[in-house]
């Protein structure tokens, strides 16, 4: 189950491509028309153990820290309530075969030419 309705949340849409992976659809920055670059959401209902892999399709920016070795940023509530009273235990940086790269998948411009989306994928396994 995806969910993105709290503040800062920005997943537009979530369709599932095989049996455990599913390509996103992010809404754009705030305060902005064309720009989507960070992600937010939430994700329940998965079992332990399974490995899921998240394709973002409509990333801006042509290069990425992800491509240089930066791992996704994520909160699991149960390594929280297992360290108990530790702050931000909750938070790790995760996520396996990271790959940023230009889709073909093309957007218009302002100026009326084409550009290209790029795609961030990942894989974490819950």
């Amino acid at each position: 189950i995806f969910e993105s309705r709290f503040e800062s949340g920005n997943l537009r849409r979530a369709v599932k491509v095989g049996e455990n992976e599913y390509n996103l659809i992010l809404k754009y920055d705030h305060n902005t028309t064309t720009y989507t670059q960070w992600f937010y959401f939430r994700v329940t209902n998965v079992k332990k153990g399974v490995k899921v892999k998240f394709n973002m399709l409509n990333m801006i920016k042509p290069k990425s820290l992800y491509n240089e070795g930066m791992k996704v940023l994520n909160y699991s509530e149960v390594q929280q309530e297992i360290a108990e009273k530790e702050e931000d235990k909750g938070w790790q940086r995760g996520g396996e075969d990271m790959s940023y790269y230009q889709n073909n998948y093309r957007r218009e411009h302002q100026t009326n030419y084409q550009r290209c989306y790029y795609t961030f994928t990942f894989t974490h396994t819950f």
